[in-house]
């Protein structure tokens, strides 16, 4: 199809045998009833697709849906109601209208459709007072619904009366037609199967986002079939692609006729996940029954029908006229995408009794009157941003693309990616590299590590550092790799926590001593200040200060932890006064002589070898000296 041809899809609805077949050969030429039974009976089973011609420099290509009108072909008219631009209403003027009128209608309405026309039929068969009669109960019975003051036009399609001002007024129809949001994706429900001598199987539909070519690979779902599209027919041409919002047949020959049906969709590989429950905001009818909780329906979804149990999720029964939050539970998978509008219908007797808006396509099983699950459903029926946040707070600690976003909502890339990025500067989103995660998950995976380090710092109150490898391995156990990195990065920047070569300790921490064990500490503390550079041995101030050896252990632990003890090798252990002393006499040493040996430092500070070598080896070790051959350099 060439870019610059827009095609509108306008959909008949109307009672059985008031004229919306012959109206629809009336305006294009072409009769839409092609089945040997259709013609047979006088009435439409399938639905028919015609195009009316173009005006001279229209761009705009309308396409007619022409829907059965018998009452127990509602399926299929739902079918081909499911995706249309506008409808025209038709409304015989010898009858009026009739039980089909209100039920097609209702449909309409619950399918969200927002423009249309109305056309009164068989004009030939009354006179002016009956049409006249017939207009105004027309117009009343559309009064407040989209259709209030949309143009009624008098039309025959026996003598030829009204149809090129209907024609006329489907034209500025359709200019009131406003382009599809494209979500980018390529989504096809299949309304039609059938086979062409030389070519195989097609399937047809009105394609509802993105784009397809010859040769691209599509899933027909929810079975998961896989195949390459060999052809594509628009408008009846052959043609290399496909797109948004056009009456769209693709050759699939590689997949047998009887394992395809009308209520499939064709989409992008992996693109569309089936689904046995789907998240749902409903109204039902005011002309409906109550609708009691676990009642079994017929549910159509896009073309599709499938049976299914309604969870009333705050109330025992749903009464006529109102709206409430529901769980269908279905006997058999589908595909759906958040906003996508439903219809209802009672198991037996057939009647329509209700339809609405898709919530979440991929809902967990809800408990009935839980506040947390209701307070999420409600934020679903919100704004786009509102969906995003509640959508990426689900997904929980699994980051989430600007694509999942799309997918999960049906929005168009542009319009998803502007509303995340004000999450994001509002603080409710939160980037990690490429995706994105709630900030509250975020929050939530912060206070499970801080609870890390709580279970860590209770088996052992000395401690004040915690082994960095420690909370990495606890971190693996909340949330993937990048989240971790992103949200660690974060709590040291933040200086909630802090990070000391491969240890790591909340900002506030301070190691926990009993008095008596503060006392000790004190004590063991001055008695290695007063040694200075001869520092004593663990046992030797264990055994002058009468320190019981576990206690001891655990006041040592903290000393060291906390850096007031320094410990420089096994067994050599220096306050941090004196080391640091020794700091700056080695770095002053050493720039007066250019390098140091293990033995100078013995004969300028008095000190016995044992400790000269593991002072070495400790200022090696953090940076302030290097080994060259015997001496030690600055680093």
């Amino acid at each position: 199809m060439p870019d610059e041809l827009q095609q509108i899809i306008i959909g008949t609805a109307g009672h059985i045998d008031h004229g919306k077949t012959a109206l629809v050969k009336a305006l294009t030429g072409v009769d839409a009833d092609t089945l040997e039974e259709e013609k047979r009976r006088g009435i439409t089973i399938e639905l028919g697709f015609v195009f009316m011609p173009q005006a001279a420099g229209d761009d705009r290509q309308i396409v007619f849906i022409d829907v059965p009108g018998h009452e127990r072909l509602v399926k299929t008219m739902v079918a081909g109601a499911s995706n249309l631009d506008a409808v025209m209403l038709i409304v015989a003027a010898d009858e009026g209208v009739a039980a089909q009128t209100r039920e097609h209608f209702d449909i309409l309405k619950l399918l969200g459709m927002t423009r249309g026309l109305v056309a009164l039929t068989k004009v030939d068969l009354v006179d002016e007072a009956r049409r006249e009669q017939v207009t105004n109960e027309v117009r009343g019975y559309l009064s407040g619904s989209f259709l209030a003051d949309a143009p009624i036009t008098p039309v025959s399609a026996v003598t030829g009366e009204g149809v090129q001002e209907l024609r006329t007024a489907l034209q500025a129809l359709a200019a009131t037609v406003e382009p599809r949001t494209d979500s980018g994706v390529f989504r096809m429900p299949v309304d039609r199967v059938f086979t062409m001598h030389g070519f195989g199987t097609v399937i047809a539909g009105t394609v509802l986002a993105g784009s397809v070519r010859v040769g691209d690979q599509v899933e027909i779902l929810p079975e998961g079939l896989r195949t390459r599209v060999r052809g594509i027919q628009v408008h009846g041409a052959k043609t290399e692609v496909s797109g948004l919002g056009a009456r769209t047949a693709l050759n699939v020959p590689d997949v047998k006729k009887e394992d395809l049906r009308r209520g499939q969709t064709a989409a992008a590989p992996d693109s569309l996940k089936p689904t046995q429950r789907l998240d749902a905001q409903l109204y039902l009818l005011q002309t409906a029954d109550e609708l009691k909780h676990r009642a079994r329906l017929r549910l159509h979804i896009g073309t599709d029908e499938v049976i299914a149990r309604v969870a009333l999720l705050d109330r025992e029964r749903l009464l006529p006229g109102e709206t409430t939050t529901v769980q269908f539970i279905l006997e058999a998978s589908t595909v759906a995408v958040p906003r996508d509008r439903f219809v209802v219908r009672t198991f037996s007797p057939l009647q329509t009794i209700g339809g609405g808006t898709i919530l979440d396509a991929h809902p967990e099983k809800h408990k009935r009157f839980d506040e947390d699950a209701l307070e999420g459903l409600t934020q679903l029926e919100g704004d786009l941003g509102q969906v995003i946040a509640q959508q990426a707070l689900k997904a929980g600690a699994v980051p989430q693309k600007l694509a999942d976003f799309v997918a999960a909502t049906g929005a168009g890339e542009p319009e998803v990616a502007a509303a995340v990025a004000q999450l994001v500067e509002a603080g409710r989103l939160a980037a990690v590299r490429e995706d994105y995660l709630h900030a509250e998950v975020l929050e939530d995976l912060a206070s499970k590590l801080h609870h890390a380090f709580a279970v860590y710092y209770q088996r052992s109150p000395q401690k004040l550092w915690m082994p960095l490898s420690d909370l990495q391995a606890q971190a693996a156990k909340l949330m993937p790799k990048p989240v971790w990195e992103a949200l660690f990065r974060q709590m040291v920047t933040e200086g909630t926590l802090v990070r000391k070569e491969q240890r790591v300790r909340p900002a506030d921490r301070q190691v926990e001593l009993k008095p008596q064990e503060q006392e000790w500490a004190e004590r063991v503390a001055r008695a290695y200040q007063a040694a200075a550079f001869s520092t004593p041995s663990e046992e030797e101030v264990r055994a002058e200060l009468k320190i019981p050896e576990a206690a001891f252990a655990g006041v040592m632990t903290a000393l060291t932890e906390q850096e007031t003890l320094i410990r420089v090798s096994d067994k050599v252990i220096y306050h941090v006064e004196p080391l640091n002393q020794l700091r700056e006499k080695v770095a002053a040493l050493i720039r007066e002589r250019g390098s140091m040996t293990v033995a100078e430092l013995r004969d300028e500070l008095g000190i016995s070898r044992k400790y000269a070598l593991a002072v070495m080896e400790y200022f090696d070790a953090v940076g302030l000296t290097r080994r060259e051959g015997d001496a030690r350099v600055l680093a």
